[in-house]
């Protein structure tokens, strides 16, 4: 039998390198189908669990507490006592001065600025103005406000902030654009929304009311 300069036979020397070509064919194929890792799996889970989360308070939970939500004027006239206890009417989900509030009503545009909007509610010495945030919609107001939702109920802390960011998103690419699109001054519109205020600091003029619920009304 003739052998090579290996002294592997000839025969053997094909079966070699058919079986080699095999290998390499099987793992260029298995190579070829994308492998999710378990990290990408519990990725994707997340947020789907974020997604239902978010859906289920916004669409559920938040409507039947913002259904009992004051009116803005009065309930900043009642914060604005003194030795008021903010705690009867706002949340808070830590110790410290910051305290979550829900309003709802019903108000007149006032004046349209870039990143928000200004409007009038009630009438005469009991009337009041808020600025309304129509761009810079971030934050955990949405999400705190009701006290419906707290860490406790999700587990995670990473998950629970990104419910607040799919909460504000929904409002910034849902609620927003169809809004602006028709706004005028002058006009009526219907509002619930949610606002964070410092204890500290007390009612200042520059804190946003983010939105939950926008509709002009005529």
């Amino acid at each position: 039998m003739v052998k090579n300069d290996k002294n592997i036979p000839s025969k053997k020397r094909k079966a070699l390198k058919y079986g080699l070509i095999g290998l390499m064919a099987v793992f260029l194929i298995y190579h070829s189908f994308y492998v999710v890792s378990l990290d990408s799996r519990k990725k994707g889970g997340d947020e789907e669990d974020v997604a239902q989360l978010a859906d289920a308070y916004f669409l559920q939970s938040l409507p039947e507490v913002l259904a009992d939500a004051p009116e803005p004027c009065t309930l900043l006239a009642t914060l604005s006592q003194k030795d008021q206890d903010w705690a009867s009417y706002g949340k808070q989900t830590n110790i410290g001065n910051r305290y979550y509030f829900l309003i709802r009503g019903e108000g007149s545009i006032q004046e349209i600025k870039d990143s928000y909007v200004r409007v009038v509610f009630g009438e005469g010495e009991q009337a009041c103005s808020l600025r309304i945030a129509t761009v810079y919609i971030f934050g955990n107001e949405i999400r705190d406000a009701s006290g419906k939702l707290a860490l406790a109920d999700v587990g995670e802390l990473t998950k629970f902030n990104a419910i607040s960011e799919r909460l504000n998103k929904k409002v910034r690419e849902e609620i927003i654009p169809e809004f602006l699109e028709k706004v005028q001054v002058g006009q009526k519109v219907q509002l619930a929304g949610a606002f964070a205020l410092n204890r500290r600091l007390g009612i200042t003029d520059d804190f946003e009311v983010m939105p939950i619920q926008l509709r002009i009304v005529d």
